[in-house]
């Protein structure tokens, strides 16, 4: 385990959706503090957090513990409280939370982080983006790579091997040896190059509708579908598809704001692409 997590490293807030990939609901059931490391960091490390299984539900909770004292700017500086704010690039279907409700800890105290969902990708190993607030008197957001920490998710098929991690990857997704080519996620063939790569949904993300637009080297029934954060299907239709040029509208409804997930199957493959609803 890390000693420390990372260092602070500018005032510079940065970019992006605080709440990617957030499941929502944080608070003391989604998991519980084992409050046993002595140390400021995330445990178990990623070299050693069991991979998840494409097409079932993850048992995986990451222990936390807060900060005491850190060095900034060249002085000793006492952290009040550090929030997280995001957890980005999670194989998609699965979403996070912490056992705190406002995802925030105080000085030295113990947390646990909640990975939950079902996930369907592509096997391979993900480095995750975090990003986080720390309070030290004044608010101060970071990326935790950016300064050293690295953690890592990987994902495959049932029945394959666990791969050791590539602590050196520096890339968002990358499929060292060992991973197989393509995804099962119990409900079909993960297949990210179904209709050539070309599925596209716009805008992304929307208010009350979007057009979904996809070629495809093949014609017959398919079906739509899409699923919240957590897996649960929330539409689904059946569509004629036709060679070549292909569109399909999609409608908020009664939809709460958030991330889901579309996806569009033969039957065989399915292709997957993430879409946000705003308010």
């Amino acid at each position: 385990m890390k000693k420390v997590i990372f260092t602070l490293l500018s005032f510079g807030l940065l970019s992006g959706s605080i709440f990617a990939q957030y499941c929502g609901n944080s608070g003391p059931t989604v998991c519980q503090a084992s409050g046993t490391l002595s140390q400021p960091g995330l445990s178990p490390p990623s070299d050693s957090l069991p991979s998840v299984v494409n097409g079932t539900a993850p048992n995986t909770v990451i222990q936390f513990k807060n900060f005491n004292t850190f060095v900034f700017g060249g002085q000793q500086v006492t952290v009040q409280t550090l929030r997280v704010d995001t957890l980005r690039n999670l194989p998609s279907g699965l979403c996070w939370a912490t056992n705190k409700a406002n995802n925030t800890w105080a000085n030295q105290e113990d947390g646990c982080i909640k990975i939950s969902g079902t996930a369907c990708d592509n096997p391979g190993q993900y480095k995750l983006k975090i990003i986080v607030t720390a309070n030290i008197g004044l608010d101060i957001q970071t990326d935790a790579d950016a300064a050293g920490l690295k953690y890592f998710v990987r994902l495959i098929n049932s029945g394959d091997s666990e791969v050791a991690v590539d602590t050196n990857q520096t890339v968002g997704f990358a499929k060292p040896a060992g991973y197989s080519a393509t995804a099962v996620c119990g409900n079909g063939i993960f297949d990210s190059e179904l209709f050539d790569n070309s599925l596209r949904v716009t805008p992304n993300p929307f208010n009350s509708k979007a057009l979904v637009s996809f070629n495809s080297d093949k014609s017959g029934l398919m079906t739509e579908r899409m699923t919240n954060i957590i897996g649960s299907e929330v539409y689904r239709k059946s569509v004629e598809v036709r060679l070549g040029e292909n569109t399909s509208l999609i409608e908020r409804n009664n939809l709460p704001a958030g991330v889901y997930f579309y996806s569009i199957s033969d039957g065989k493959s399915l292709a997957i692409k993430r879409v946000v609803i705003s308010e």
